[in-house]
């Protein structure tokens, strides 16, 4: 028996799906997309979700999603929209359950999903690995967040000092971010909000 994290995609391949879904439409002379094909265009719901199937085939599961999402929303075949909306299902709980490691996936955002669901240790490290935090102000200002909240003040000041150092407009986004309140509290880290 699945556990409830498993996700089950439907049972053939996307790229087999995707075959399989055209020639169906294609034996099928009432279906706009057999009509296109015929006459040498290609259906654009049919292609957004082929694409998105292959997409989903390179496990680059943000670019699949938005494609499905393109194909549901063009497609008057109600065949391949109710397929489309299971990979399209399938594809979104994947990516909710997917390993901040995973190639593919954007290290930012999975950092931050990482913060937002409490397991800062994830997050941190996705903010470190190779330097992120020294050269890109988002993990900068990601990590400073992260050791605010965990009562770690020197090295809060010192990352939101390279985020604002990268980027400037960080320092007016640190001073309305509740993750900063009790740094901004502190005398010695004043100026870095722009306080006196």
């Amino acid at each position: 028996m699945a556990k409830k994290t498993d996700v089950k995609t439907p049972k053939d391949k996307p790229a087999k799906a995707a075959q399989a879904t055209h020639a169906t439409y294609a034996a099928n002379p009432d279906h706009a997309a057999a009509r296109s094909a015929k006459s040498g265009d290609q259906d654009p719901a049919f292609a957004l979700f082929a694409d998105g199937l292959k997409a989903l085939d390179k496990k680059d599961w943000g670019k699949g999603i938005e494609l499905l999402k393109q194909a549901i929303a063009v497609s008057d075949l109600a065949d391949l929209t109710a397929r489309a909306r299971q990979y399209l299902t399938a594809a979104e709980k994947r990516l909710a359950a997917a390993p901040a490691t995973e190639e593919g996936e954007d290290p930012y955002l999975q950092a931050v999903f990482e913060k937002n669901r409490g397991n800062f240790k994830a997050a941190l490290d996705l903010c470190k690995k190779g330097g992120r935090e020294k050269k890109d102000e988002r993990f900068a200002y990601l990590a400073a967040a992260i050791h605010a909240l965990e009562n770690r003040t020197e090295e809060a000041a010192e990352a939101l000092s390279q985020a604002i150092e990268l980027n400037p407009k960080n320092r007016i986004h640190a001073f309305h971010d509740t993750d900063f309140a009790e740094l901004k509290k502190n005398r010695d880290y004043r100026s870095l909000f722009g306080l006196g």
